[in-house]
């Protein structure tokens, strides 16, 4: 009798299909979202946002328009990506 293995394909679904909507997909943290949440997303912290070019690139792929990342995150991304731009004196 021969054991049968989920393929990668099913296992990436699988991995997918567990995203908790609530949770930052860097951090693993609260992501603060307001419509995850049950409430309008005109009140949600992102309203107020700039989120920089690059900074979703950060996200795994099978979990990219899953869930919010968190403000600390995008605080977090956008500090090191202005270091990054300041000239070296």
């Amino acid at each position: 009798m021969s054991e049968s293995y989920p393929s990668q394909a099913k296992s990436t679904a699988a991995k997918a299909s567990q995203v908790n909507v609530l949770l930052c997909p860097l951090c693993g943290e609260a992501n603060g979202c307001s419509y995850a949440a049950g409430r309008p997303h005109s009140e949600c912290w992102c309203n107020h946002a700039e989120f920089p070019e690059g900074v979703f690139d950060r996200i795994p792929a099978e979990q990219r328009r899953k869930s919010c990342i968190c403000q600390r995150c995008l605080e977090s991304y956008t500090d090191q990506a202005e270091h990054k731009q300041e000239p070296h004196s």
